[in-house]
């Protein structure tokens, strides 16, 4: 395996959620980068189902992080990026997901921590997409938070229990079979 693979393999292992996080300007130009990886993101049928909006103002922060039940720590970050997509229902979870991780993935690369936030109902997509002046034909279902994080207070927050063995959560051939 080349270095570059493996590098890429430990920022994927290592990636996690954050939601304390450091009040420290995202610089312009890596919020650049995160944007580009984001545009290059595949989608069903290369559909590109999403709108993104960049949101910086410390008051639409705090508005956003009170639009869903696990939004709080928006307000705490310099930034977030609102995904909208296209069309009613959720036919774009598969597309919105991908996109979710790769801007993920783009600023841990960067140095940067991000977390994901989710506005579940109808009521709550529909202050998100007041706030923003998003179209109906958008349905704003998450945000990313970016920003640098804040160890010292990440520390103090509870920590993961570690994950559930491969045999717990792989099947070979056909459900409960094991590796030959």
């Amino acid at each position: 395996m080349t270095t570059r693979g493996s590098d890429l393999l430990a920022l994927m292992r290592g990636l996690r959620q954050s939601r304390r996080f450091l009040d420290r300007p995202v610089p312009r130009e890596d919020l650049e980068q995160i944007l580009e990886v984001a545009r290059w993101t595949g989608s069903a049928k290369n559909s590109q189902p999403w709108h993104l909006v960049v949101v910086t103002d410390r008051a639409d922060q705090e508005t956003l992080a009170g639009c869903g039940d696990f939004a709080g720590f928006l307000a705490g970050a310099p930034m977030s990026i609102v995904v909208g997509i296209e069309g009613p229902g959720r036919p774009g979870a598969y597309d919105d997901g991908r996109l979710q991780e790769r801007i993920m993935l783009a600023a841990a690369a960067l140095g940067l921590g991000s977390g994901t936030a989710w506005f579940s109902t109808p009521e709550s997509r529909g202050r998100v997409r007041d706030l923003l002046g998003m179209p109906s034909a958008l349905e704003p279902w998450s945000a990313i938070a970016l920003g640098y994080t804040d160890t010292a207070r990440a520390q103090a927050a509870p920590q993961l229990s570690g994950r559930k063995p491969l045999e717990e959560i792989v099947s070979w051939g056909r459900y409960g079979g094991r590796a030959g």
